[in-house]
């Protein structure tokens, strides 16, 4: 599975970091924003399903394909995937 920096051309390279993590951008108001920004681009790219499954493997912070550190971790459940202990190497 290709890590999202490898992706040719993602639309959220064109955009910039903060929307994708919006749990550490400020204000709930602010947060709803950045969230509801950051789906909208993913909403558009091609990469959206495999940046999805790479974040539901890989990811426990941001927004990866459109899915919300919430809907990753719903994800994760219904196909029985466990991430690693944090701190902890693969």
């Amino acid at each position: 599975m290709r890590e999202p920096r490898e992706y040719e051309a993602p639309l959220c390279a064109q955009v910039g970091g903060d929307h994708w993590f919006p749990e550490v951008t400020g204000t709930n108001s602010s947060s709803r924003y950045h969230t509801s920004f950051a789906k909208t681009i993913c909403g558009r790219c091609v990469h959206q399903t495999e940046c999805a499954e790479w974040g539901i493997q890989n990811e426990r912070f941001g927004i990866w394909g459109g899915l919300t550190v919430v809907e990753l971790e719903a994800a994760r459940r219904k196909r029985n995937i466990k991430l690693p202990k944090e701190g902890r190497s693969a």
